[in-house]
């Protein structure tokens, strides 16, 4: 009997854990299901968890990159853009365009009226005059009219003046024209070489339009006769006439003017009192140098 109560109870024992494991894999289901929604919840809070300090820094240097531009910035900028202009300055390169560069630069010097040193200095090579050469009145007087010396001019700011000339000269003109820039790019350094000639008449000659530190042949005859002296014929070759000026890009302005005549003169029969000469020769090479400038 005492064994059958004991298999009883073992038994209702067994048929109340297996209630109690059904209750429990009831409840099992409905706590899967409830916790299916809170994964996701926690997939999204993932999703908008705060950046790394890689894209951090990405996105501070996005931003940074689109800030304005600060005054410095601006004035950085500004200057990289003068610097750009500035290196490119137009260089004349045909023969009309330099020496219209370079008649501009007159007009303004004579409009302006700089101040300036002017020197003029010419030279007699290789004269020869035969006996008259041997008395030193007739040495000194051919040397004046033709006008061997040095001279030298200052003129004040603000004074006309007529040493400078308001050039006309034209493509035809010369026979040569360059134009560079010098090493700092502030300044046209100009060459024109001015064509020949024979007895350039003032008034109507290439070396005239440019200049006035030349004697013509009828100055030339003028001062002999003032001196007492004669002559037959006078004639004088150009052989070169060069012109070398240094102009400011901004301004247009001269800062330096040199430029040189080199001619050869042959003069017949000079008669000077008792002594004559058949023929005369002689080189007469005339530097003129502008310095000084002052707008």
């Amino acid at each position: 009997m005492k064994k059958v109560l004991t298999s009883v109870l073992a038994l209702l024992m067994a048929a109340i854990m297996v209630l109690t494991f059904a209750a429990c894999g009831g409840n099992d289901e409905p706590e899967t299901t409830t916790q299916a929604p809170v994964a996701e919840s926690t997939e999204a809070v993932d999703a908008t968890e705060a950046p790394s300090e890689v894209e951090s820094t990405e996105a501070a240097s996005e931003a940074e990159s689109t800030e304005p531009a600060s005054d410095a910035d601006i004035t950085e900028a500004a200057s990289e853009a003068e610097s750009t202009e500035a290196t490119e300055v137009v260089v004349p390169t045909e023969k009309a365009d330099i020496v219209a560069l370079y008649n501009e630069a007159t007009a303004k010097a004579v409009s302006a009226k700089p101040g300036f040193k002017k020197t003029v200095t010419t030279k007699l090579n290789d004269l020869q005059m035969g006996a008259l050469a041997k008395i030193d009145l007739v040495r000194d007087t051919v040397g004046d009219f033709l006008g061997e010396g040095t001279e030298t001019v200052s003129v004040a700011k603000g004074k006309a003046s007529k040493d400078i000339v308001k050039s006309t000269l034209s493509a035809a003109d010369v026979t040569a024209a360059t134009c560079k820039l010098s090493a700092d790019g502030k300044y046209y350094e100009v060459t024109i070489t001015v064509k020949n000639e024979k007895n350039p008449i003032k008034g109507k000659s290439a070396l005239n339009k440019f200049t006035n530190d030349y004697k013509d042949i009828n100055e030339m005859r003028d001062g002999l006769v003032d001196a007492g002296a004669a002559v037959e014929t006078i004639d004088i070759t150009v052989k070169t006439a060069k012109i070398k000026a240094k102009i400011a890009v901004d301004t247009k302005a001269f800062t330096a003017i040199d430029y040189t005549i080199d001619s050869d003169a042959y003069l017949t029969n000079v008669k000077y009192t008792i002594a004559k000469v058949k023929v005369v020769t002689g080189n007469i090479y005339t530097t003129v140098k502008y310095s000084d400038f002052a707008y």
